[in-house]
């Protein structure tokens, strides 16, 4: 909790409570406007008209302090979630968070609504209905203290099924969070691999799975309700108990005291607005404990350290970088790829990366750019002056095999929402002889199904160049090309100035300087 309210505004929260505070009085206003009936003077208008306007502005008011104070919840609210969408971001993109794509899209998506539903908004609207509870009691004991007593005993009887039923409720919330985890990672793995399903026509079995998962997820809901409506249904009786019981007393009491009818029915009607905000604190506890494993995953990310990490750009534009690769080895568990690798490749060269599946090409692109920094041996980047760059991005630009069309412009799809000049863009996509085909229009809107394989490889062509770094690492991009296109991309490629490694299947040796067999350099037993 600490850590939640840590990153909360303390000005907004401060002028929260204080509406809370005007806000919890509305339990007390009938039982206070019903007293001060029973003293007046009915055959007085002008003392009648002016019971009535003040009720009317009273309650007014009221409702003005609940109007600001629900503005004031939902602005923090937003605040937060904000915060926490901005960090979960910030931490996968740094690989900080451990998050499979399906766990996080479930957390931005899913998670953080059912946080603020479940968990943030009971938690902090705790201070209205703990506010209005004790006015309520101040209130009853002040009138008088053996009837006040009876009634606030009365109400708290309710909190009892809450503590019987604890350990259920807090079980059964725990699974139903983890089932509806489960079955959003369910859809979305049917979603972005219906293609996967369709080619290898498995819809129905996989469809079954999703709808498992979705039988699943409704099963512990409807397990959860259940119990939580068991929680309720016993409070039935015991508000009977709590309100009548007193009652009866308080009408024995007018025989003795001064107790009249109407202080008694404001009572009630106080006792009444005490058991509707302990009902409230009930639920909202309840919702609190079927939501304690979303929980857990904020504090964790809250608990991340703040931004993305300071690493100190290196400005290598227009350097002419060489690659020193000094016995690398490489392996995963028990399964050993190379070994004893040593390279030396000048700027400007044209290296042709073979190997069979598995043998290691990929993943020794994944070094050269930092993605993966297990491994020994050393890998640096020495310029003409002798000084040395670390594996990453600021020194190699990537052009993948199959590349990702994100849903937007042709113009977003280019930049990636970073600011480039429209001159600078409409250049890139002329070099590669994607802008007239697309009828120079940088604002198409790319959905990934109105390109061809060709223009999608041109358009990540376009996006490398854009950003080149001295070593251009290119992975198998012409091989669901036609022999037109592929022979294009590739001499667009090949007219870059600066260091390309290839990996490729189909390939012609004379295009190249040099050509690396990681076979050669396998593990040997």
């Amino acid at each position: 909790m600490e850590t939640i309210f840590k990153h909360i505004s303390k000005t907004k929260l401060f002028f929260y409570l204080l509406f809370s505070l005007l806000y919890s009085l509305q339990g007390l206003l009938t039982s206070f406007l019903i007293q001060v009936a029973g003293k007046i003077d009915v055959n007085d208008n002008r003392m009648i008209l002016t019971f009535g306007l003040s009720g009317v502005l009273l309650f007014a008011f009221i409702y003005a302090c609940m109007y600001v104070n629900n503005l004031l919840a939902r602005a923090i609210i937003e605040e937060f979630n904000v915060l926490i969408s901005k960090k979960a971001i910030e931490k996968f993109y740094q690989r900080t968070l451990q998050y499979s794509p399906s766990e996080f899209n479930s957390f931005l998506a899913q998670d953080i609504l059912m946080f603020w539903q479940e968990y943030l908004v009971p938690l902090i609207i705790y201070p209205i209905f703990g506010l209005s509870i004790l006015a309520s009691v101040s209130y009853l004991l002040i009138q008088h203290i053996q009837l006040g007593l009876m009634f606030t005993v009365g109400g708290f009887l309710m909190i009892i099924p809450q503590f019987v039923f604890h350990k259920m409720l807090k079980k059964r919330g725990e699974e139903l969070s983890k089932a509806r985890e489960n079955s959003m990672a369910s859809i979305t793995d049917f979603t972005k691999g219906i293609d996967t399903i369709r080619s290898n026509q498995a819809s129905q079995q996989f469809s079954a799975h999703v709808l498992d998962a979705i039988k699943n997820t409704e099963r512990k809901q409807y397990h959860y309700f259940t119990s939580h409506n068991l929680v309720m249904f016993w409070t039935g009786p015991l508000k009977g108990i709590g309100l009548v019981i007193p009652l009866m007393v308080g009408l024995f009491l007018m025989r003795t005291t001064s107790l009249t009818l109407t202080t008694l029915l404001a009572m009630m009607t106080a006792s009444m607005n005490l058991i509707s905000p302990l009902q409230q604190l009930l639920e909202g506890t309840s919702s609190l404990q079927s939501s304690t494993a979303i929980r857990d995953k904020v504090v964790s990310i809250l608990q991340l350290s703040d931004g993305f990490t300071d690493v100190e750009e290196k400005n290598v534009e227009g350097r002419k970088l060489c690659i020193d690769i000094d016995h690398l080895s490489k392996s995963f568990g028990e399964k050993k790829l190379f070994q004893q690798l040593s390279l030396n490749i000048p700027f400007g060269k044209k290296v042709l990366l073979t190997g069979a599946s598995g043998s290691g090409k990929s993943t020794l692109f994944k070094l050269l750019s930092d993605e993966d920094t297990e491994f020994s041996g050393t890998i640096s980047f020495e310029n003409e002056n002798g000084m040395s760059f670390e594996p990453s991005y600021d020194c190699v630009s990537v052009i993948h095999q199959k590349p990702y069309i994100f849903n937007g412009s042709l113009r977003d799809n280019v930049t990636l929402f970073q600011d480039f000049l429209d001159s600078s863009i409409i250049d890139v996509l002329q070099k590669v002889n994607l802008l007239k085909e697309v009828g120079n229009n940088l604002e198409l809107h790319l959905d990934g199904q109105n390109l061809s394989g060709g223009q999608m490889m041109k358009l990540e062509l376009a996006r490398a160049l854009l950003r080149l770094k001295p070593i251009l690492l290119v992975d198998e991009v012409t091989a669901s090309l036609d022999d037109t296109n592929a022979k294009e991309i590739r001499q667009l490629i090949y007219s870059q100035d600066c260091t390309i490694i290839e990996i490729a299947h189909k390939f012609n040796k004379d295009n190249y300087d040099e050509v690396i067999k990681l076979e050669d350099y396998r593990f040997r037993d």
